[in-house]
């Protein structure tokens, strides 16, 4: 055990290397159990058990996938822990995505992993011809006179670039002199229903009049959804000469008409020309297989997951790992581990001996696709075989460098900072992509049981014990710090070698599970040593799924490393994050800004949103785009390249001064009473601490202020709405990919994780797929002041306003003020301040929260969630916290007035707020003339609802001295929504009397206005007067309901039924819910998930069914149940995959314990 602690301190000893102290050399030896260089205290805590396994495998590349997958068919239950948000790494994120020419798939996984595409963008190889067809084409997509559309090279947009026939058609194809023939493609566009090709039957023909059957080619994509921008290749297999070439186009049965893309005839190639301009696999393609052979094999596995501790058993054996996610830290038990991260990180916690760090120059690799190679003396640059192709069929170059950069340590700040000097040198205006991360041939070997001294002997031929660390029992290095020379190990990393030796050890390793007995008394292993400063780490309390019967492992109080000291540091560089960042560090403060993905910017370039919709457009904002637009050569446009404006973030940072690492992930926080002083952070080389003097909290979801212990708003059981979630498909080149088709958790790694995976079900045919989730609504802080829709409509000003937001009600869903219950928002555009109060937690001190975690009633967010306005935030925040941070005051004790001062001179503010104070409260008067006024469409209902206490007696007056039934009924319609019974009989009888109108179905994309129709708001009201008079005439109405009827119609009679709570009501409910169609509809499996998946990018229709399922069980659950049915379907939807969803029916089965 002392072995174990002695060497897990050298990796802290490597965490640590940004440290002002000086610190040893990895594999020097330390006191026992003992953490040299700075460190603080973490208390003791329990993590709570995600999973018990036979095997972990941490690492998400082909080699550790192939572990997995080996393992798992030799009979062990395994676990994988994926540091990114696919599977892969080892290939997409260094960009490895060429086989060299003499490199050749030979396992099912390896051929599936690297086949060529379909139709892998324009051919190389084809064959010119011309084309006749036995029917005209259709007005709608005409072919050109010269009958050259389905020739010119275009098939990647259905309404621009196909053709179109409104039935069968036959297409006649003339190469001009009998030629060979090796492949025949047809690109053909579907709808479903709309456009469909049932089949292709291919034939060729020397004369044009003896036809020879080549092959019937049927449509294996029927049904699955739209192909507009990807046509959908039908292949045959030609191989042989001939002049002429027919293709019997069919459509389906139910399909109107038929768009064609392309014919496409490829000529046959040499093998030698074959390899060398093999296509390579896109991302996408890489990232799908793996998913799918983890799946196929029953390998459980998660996304965004970084090793951050071992666990040991009773006798100090390994026992497992501790993992940090968005969700918090979870253990994972396990008899055996494989280390499958570049850099041994494992293996180094675990003890293994290590070659010193050898400090200098290192050789890093970074691909570049698109652009010129930068003319770089001394630099090595390959341009890789074949290029990549985007959807317009444009060529862009792969260009390989091979840079050798300056490494003062081992430290993540030194491979931090290797990373932003290879951006230097190899950005181009013109790439649309590039390497996440270098690749690096590893200068360290872990010391083995064995070591392969000479020439890579081969996957199959190589000695197990190379890859297994000497005196250290369960574990295997699956990487380039196996004992294996440095010259061998080149040739050891290729992806296939990799995955012949993950399979092998995979195997190896369930072998050894099946001996291994299952670990007893484990607790997390932990450190000691001097702590430099007062103060605990507080973990994110994120975590809400209940894994491995609600176990726990026990951590005692151990050290964490100091990994650096700034004055601000900024977690997150998204969109509020980046300029926090250059803010900061313009004004001088020594500033970093931690990102977990490998760009800046956020939802704008990484999310694809790539044009602003609405926003105050002045200030910071403006120097923004301004300078992208400068910076790209194109001028300004509404639409701004993503490349650039990440690179745009990237050197206004670097130029400032401030520091960057990529690859962090924010987990925590560092705090003594009730002010953060640091932030704790996971990266690829394990756990540590960031002092900091001020904190800018923007990793959207309030991480590290609710780490704090910072009260924050989430989804519980008060309601379920949430606004529309985007995951975007990616392609070379995009700039705008809005999508809104889930709601999706960010805080919650199941989730993301069977999002991720079905995302890359629904857009398998894309290049890739986007690593940011793209979330409209988070957690959200509750600060100093709380922001609502009637400070926005009356749009109230303050003391301390620090943002000009403008926007519209763009709700993505439906809302749930009260207010807007009686006036729904519509699409006018309204101006609204955002006082610095909002960005404080209340109670926290140290830290600033930007984005979609500032304190505002949700409902508001789509007004200051505007691009340009949370850039604007970010700017403002991160000078708020450099003023704090250079006087050390607290961020509460700053000069406003000062700070106002700047935002006016740099445009974020007009100069009138310098002298603002605050509008509220309204006078009596104007309360009254609002009840006046009320009764007209609701005018002024803003405000009443700003002052109810007031409000309430002067509408309780109104109503009973109108003689007016439309007024009454107005009256009694306000106070019902405000939980007043005075006119509960006036509303029994306004519902009893009127029909089931037009619903709301549920909308996320494009929703403005009504999500509840007058009759649903008269229910609500009437169930909020809470008077025994209101269940008859809301029964009657759920008598009326069943799968066919909106969801606001159900909505409605459920949010009523269960504020009036009787019991009476719960077997209509139990009987509504047992209508066919009604129930059903949770996702408690990754197959219910990805099964019938909708095509659309847009889709709303599993949204409407889950909601109106689990809102109606909920109420019956209220109403006190029927025959167990509503616990029933809660307790279904608590074991949800869909975070937001088991949040829900987990508060609410609370609610009775």
């Amino acid at each position: 055990m002392r072995g174990f602690l002695r060497t897990l301190s050298l990796l802290l000893i490597g965490l640590a290397g940004c440290s002002p102290s000086p610190n040893p050399q990895d594999g020097q030896a330390s006191q026992p159990g003992s953490v040299p260089g700075d460190v603080v205290v973490e208390s003791a805590r329990s993590i709570p058990v995600f999973c018990e396994a036979d095997i972990v495998v941490v690492g998400g590349g082909s080699g550790a996938v192939s572990a997995a997958v080996a393992a798992a068919e030799n009979g062990a239950k395994v676990f994988l822990a994926a540091p990114r948000p696919y599977l892969g790494e080892d290939i997409c994120a260094t960009y490895r995505l060429w086989l060299e020419p003499d490199e050749e798939p030979t396992s099912p996984l390896a051929a599936a992993l690297f086949a060529e595409p379909e139709i892998a963008g324009p051919v190389r190889n084809t064959i010119p011809f011309t084309y006749e067809a036995d029917a005209p084409s259709a007005a709608q997509h005409k072919d050109s006179p010269q009958s050259t559309g389905l020739c010119d090279g275009k098939w990647h947009s259905a309404p621009s670039q196909s053709v179109q026939y409104d039935g069968d058609v036959t297409l006649t194809v003339d190469l001009g002199r009998e030629q060979p023939i090796d492949k025949a493609h047809l690109m053909a566009y579907q709808r479903n229903g709309e456009f469909e090709v049932a089949q292709v039957a291919f034939s060729v023909s020397d004369d044009k009049e003896q036809w020879r059957p080549i092959a019937t080619v049927p449509n294996r994509r029927l049904g699955e959804g739209s192909f507009e921008q990807t046509a959908i290749p039908l292949s045959a297999e030609v191989g042989q000469k001939a002049r002429y070439l027919k293709l019997a186009v069919h459509k389906t049965p139910q399909a109107k008409r038929i768009l064609l893309g392309e014919i496409v005839l490829e000529g046959p190639r040499q093998e030698a020309v074959r390899q060398a301009c093999r296509m390579p696999p896109t991302p996408m393609q890489v990232k799908r297989v793996l998913d799918d052979a983890l799946l196929n094999a029953g390998v459980q596995f998660l996304y965004g997951c970084y090793a951050t501790e071992l666990l040991v058993d009773r006798k100090g054996n390994l026992a497992g790992i501790v993992m940090a996610n968005r969700s918090g830290r979870q253990a994972v038990v396990a008899k055996v581990l494989i280390d499958a991260t570049p850099g041994a990180t494992v293996a180094k916690m675990a003890g293994a001996r290590m070659d010193p760090f050898p400090p200098g120059t290192h050789t890093f690799k970074r691909i570049v696709i698109g652009g010129r190679p930068a003319d770089l003396p001394r630099v090595p640059t390959r341009q890789l075989p074949t290029p990549i192709y985007d959807r317009e069929g444009r060529i862009h170059q792969a260009i390989e460098y091979t840079l050798d950069l300056p490494m003062n340590d081992g430290s993540f700040a030194s491979y931090a900072l290797a990373e932003q000097i290879a951006r230097d040198m190899t950005w181009d205006r013109e790439q649309v992509d590039s390497s996440e991360t270098l690749f690096e041939i590893p200068t360290g070997r872990v010391k083995g049981k064995a070591l392969q001294c000479c020439e890579w002997p081969g996957a199959d031929k190589v000695d197990l014990d190379v890859f297994r660390p000497e005196r250290t029992k369960g574990l295997y290095v699956l990487s380039g710090c196996a004992d294996v020379t440095r010259r061998a190990v080149e040739k050891m990393l290729r992806p296939l070698e990799m995955m012949r030796v993950g399979e092998r050890i995979g195997a190896a390793a369930a072998a050894d599970a099946k001996e291994a007995p299952r670990p007893d008394g484990v607790k997390v292993a932990v450190l000691s040593g001097k702590p430099v400063t007062s103060g605990d780490v507080r973990d994110d309390p994120a975590w809400m799924r209940v894994h491995a019967g609600g176990a726990c492992v026990k951590s005692d109080g151990t050290a964490l490393p100091v990994l650096g000291r700034y004055d601000v540091v900024v977690v997150g560089g998204g969109t509020g994050g980046a300029p926090a960042g250059i803010a900061a560090a313009r004004r001088g403060a020594r500033t970093l800004v931690v990102e977990y993905l490998h760009g800046l910017g956020g939802v704008g370039t990484l999310g694809l949103i790539g044009q602003y919709y609405y926003g105050y457009r002045e200030g910071f904002t403006k120097e923004i785009d301004q300078g992208v637009a400068e910076l790209s050569g194109e001028g300004p446009k509404s639409a701004w390249n993503s490349q650039v404006k990440i690179e745009w973030y990237r050197r206004e940072l670097r130029k400032a001064g401030a520091d960057i690492w990529y690859g962090v992930l924010g987990c925590g926080a560092f705090v003594e009473g009730n002010c953060v002083k640091g932030v704790v952070v996971a990266t690829p080389l394990g756990r540590g601490v960031i002092l900091a003097k001020a904190v800018v909290d923007s990793t959207g979801s309030a991480t590290i202020a609710a780490s704090a212990g910072a009260e924050c708003i989430y989804t519980g059981g008060q309601h379920i709405a949430v606004q529309g979630t985007g995951l975007p498909y990616w392609e070379p080149g995009a700039r705008y990919t809005n999508t809104d088709y889930a709601f999706i958790d960010d805080l919650d790694v199941i989730d993301a994780w069977q999002s991720f995976l079905a995302a890359r079900k629904k857009f398998a045919d894309r290049y890739d797929l986007g690593q940011l989730i793209d979330t409209r609504e988070r957690r959200q802080i509750v600060g100093d002041f709380f922001l609502t829709p009637m400070d926005v409509y009356l749009d109230r000003t303050y003391p301390d306003s620090v943002v000009r937001a403008s926007s519209n009600f763009d709700s993505h869903g439906f809302t749930i003020h009260p207010m807007f219950l009686l006036r729904p928002p519509d699409r006018k555009t309204l101006p609204c301040y955002v006082p610095y109060r909002c960005l404080l937690p209340k109670g926290i001190e140290g830290v600033l929260v930007t984005g979609l975690a500032v304190s505002a009633h949700r409902d508001v967010m789509p007004v200051i969630r505007m691009q340009p306005d949370v850039q604007n935030q970010g700017f403002a925040a991160g000078i708020a916290a450099a003023m704090a941070a250079h006087a050390g005051q607290k961020l509460r004790e700053i000069d406003l007035h000062r700070l106002q001062e700047q935002l006016v001179r740099k445009g974020n503010l007009p100069a009138e707020v310098l002298t603002q104070k605050d509008s509220f409260p309204l006078s009596k008067e104007r309360i009254e003339q609002a009840v006046r006024n009320v009764i007209k469409d609701f005018n002024d209902i803003e405000v009443i609802f700003t002052q109810v206490d007031t409000a309430l007696p002067l509408l309780r007056e109104a109503y009973k001295a109108t003689e007016s039934d439309h007024d009454k009924l107005t009256y009694a319609h306000i106070l019902g929504i405000l939980g007043d019974p005075s006119g509960a009989a006036t509303l029994a009888e306004a519902v009893a009397s009127r029909q089931w109108d037009k619903g709301w179905k549920y909308t996320g994309m494009g929703q403005y206005g009504m999500s509840m129709s007058p009759v649903d708001s008269l229910i609500v009201a009437l169930g909020r007067t809470r008077k025994g008079v209101a269940l008859e005439p809301i029964l009657a109405k759920v008598a009326q309901l069943g799968p066919e009827n909106e969801l606001s119609h159900h909505r409605a009679v459920a949010l009523a039924l269960e504020t009036l709570g009787d019991r009476a009501a719960a077997k209509p409910l139990a009987d509504l819910l047992g209508k066919p169609g009604m129930a059903g509809h949770a996702w408690t499996d990754i197959n219910a998930a990805t099964r019938d998946i909708p095509p659309s990018d847009v889709d709303t229709s599993t949204r409407e069914c889950s909601l109106r399922e689990l809102i109606l069980a909920r109420a019956l659950y209220r109403c006190g149940d029927h025959n167990g049915l509503g616990e029933k379907i809660l307790c279904q939807y608590a074991q949800d995959l869909r975070g937001h969803y088991a949040r829900h029916a987990l508060a609410i089965l609370q609610e009775k314990r």
